[in-house]
């Protein structure tokens, strides 16, 4: 593990966008499956938060692949179920994420507590009048968010790099998590940088995008729906990549080439 110069994080952002570039339809169906299975009804959204890291690692290695000179397939998002025994460590990166999830359940209902007591009734009635939980989200929202944001950054920070530290050091769940959290320690100013950069990005696709509605308009909804899937996949994919990008260039003193493909049956594109 290394410590990099804050500026790397914005060149960690262009290395990515050409790597993703490079093989762009890969990486969109890739993105693409992952949408698909969170859509799932019922079941998407439990599949995603407990079998998303994993998913994400296929991302990860596809990443690592092309970034080898392999040419990368969407078979390769199941990469982390291939019985190497690393699924049991990348599901274990979902408990940030469920404790994230329990930590604003918490708050909020805390929130209501405070507010109407311990009754049931009082509860049940605010529950039922959407304009009374507005007014009262309103009434918390800086605080809610504060705890929001904080769990949202000790999350990523406990999972960044333990994604590709799993799966291509092949290192245990906990273990990795720990890592990761250092690491992140070691470079907050790469990473600030590259979450400014990747702020401004936002901005300007957001602005692109208002651009595409409007001259879809006439299209119908099921245009801004086009627009919403293509945003989601390449999002996806994209953090995937630069995940690895980033983790690459940390870790790059002892890091190991990927895994080999070899055996993977996945459908070139």
């Amino acid at each position: 593990m290394r410590k990099v110069p804050a500026s790397q994080g914005i060149q960690w952002i262009a290395t990515a966008l050409r790597l993703f570039g490079r093989h762009f339809t890969v990486f969109f169906m890739l993105g693409l499956l992952l949408v698909l299975i969170s859509q799932i009804p019922y079941l998407g959204t439990i599949v995603i938060l407990l079998l998303g890291p994993a998913l994400l690692a296929g991302i990860v290695y596809a990443a690592a692949q092309a970034a080898q000179g392999t040419r990368p397939g969407p078979g390769m998002l199941f990469k982390g179920f291939d019985g190497s025994h690393r699924l049991p460590s990348l599901v274990a990166l979902c408990l940030p994420s469920i404790g994230l999830l329990l930590l604003v359940v918490i708050a909020f209902s805390g929130v209501m507590l405070s507010a109407v007591g311990d009754d049931p009734s009082k509860v049940q009635a605010l529950q039922s009048d959407p304009t009374a939980m507005l007014a009262l989200l309103r009434a918390h929202a800086l605080p809610l968010l504060v705890i929001v944001l904080a769990g949202a950054l000790l999350n990523t920070a406990l999972t960044f790099f333990a994604v590709p530290q799993v799966l291509l050091r092949q290192q245990g769940g906990f273990a990795a998590m720990g890592q990761s959290l250092r690491a992140v320690w070691r470079n907050l100013g790469a990473l600030a940088l590259m979450l400014l950069g990747l702020i401004a990005l936002a901005l300007a696709i957001s602005v692109l995008l208002t651009a595409l509605v409007a001259a879809g308009a006439a299209l119908g909804g099921w245009w801004r729906l086009a627009l919403m899937v293509l945003l989601m996949a390449v999002s996806y994919s994209y953090s995937a990549v630069l995940m690895y990008v980033a983790w690459r260039d940390v870790f790059a003193e002892a890091a190991p080439p990927p895994p080999s493909a070899t055996g993977m049956v996945h459908a070139e594109m």
